[in-house]
């Protein structure tokens, strides 16, 4: 088999809070304790698109709501492939203190496209970024030294991700030097590959079952995604 080488206490928004604007959502609670207006202004002006964003946010409600994540429940990685891989497109936010921990550079798999990712598949040898929401799993030491499993929560979407062997790793094609060098990053088997000097860090930040959403546009039409509390409009 290939490897890659390369609060939610309840989510009680009535139907008409669900159609307000988000400034007056965001009054109410939506998503426990998050306000979501306050978190879109903080990761917005680290770059992340507000419809990356709320998207995630509505996977992220889903997965509280069914128990699906660990005990660190607060921390959400979004990962936007509307993006070309020579923009950091890998946010790390703390739900709590609504501040964005971290903003990376990270791969896609090889056959999704060269520099932006069009295509995504959760089909075995496909080569492909697989879309939607992970939980991350354990840590263990492979060819890419500490690297970290993922469960894709997602049936028909990422739910082969554990015999895909879709991981968070590092690799020196997703550093700085390189994307500048290429004028894109290296492509993974369908991993999210970042930078060696931050994977640690990274690692340490989202382990203990937090969420990971990856967006592509057609994941607006994802159900967990376009029932959840936050309008998409």
């Amino acid at each position: 088999m290939k490897t890659c080488l390369s609060a939610v206490t309840a989510i009680a928004i009535a139907t008409t809070a669900i159609m307000t604007p988000l400034s007056s959502i965001a009054q109410s609670t939506t998503l426990g304790d998050v306000n979501v207006a306050k978190l879109i202004q903080t990761t917005s002006a680290a770059g992340l698109q507000p419809s990356a964003l709320k998207a995630s946010l509505n996977a992220y409600a889903w997965a509280r709501t069914h128990h699906k994540l660990g005990p660190n429940k607060n921390t959400l990685t979004v990962v936007d492939f509307t993006l070309p891989s020579y923009k950091k497109r890998l946010w790390v936010i703390d739900l709590k203190t609504d501040k964005v921990l971290m903003n990376l550079y990270t791969t896609q798999g090889k056959n999704s496209g060269l520099v932006y990712a069009t295509h995504f598949s959760n089909k075995r040898g496909s080569d492909m970024t697989s879309l939607g929401l992970f939980s991350t799993a354990g840590e263990y030491y492979g060819h890419h030294a500490k690297s970290m499993h993922l469960d894709g929560l997602e049936s028909g979407i990422n739910s082969n991700a554990r015999s895909r062997s879709v991981v968070i790793h590092s690799a020196v094609y997703a550093t700085p030097a390189f994307i500048n060098a290429h004028h894109r990053a290296g492509r993974s088997w369908g991993c999210f590959a970042v930078a060696p000097d931050v994977k640690a860090e990274l690692l340490n930040n989202v382990k203990g079952g937090s969420a990971l959403f990856a967006y592509a546009p057609q994941e607006n039409q994802d159900p967990i995604v376009k029932n959840g509390p936050i309008s998409l409009s």
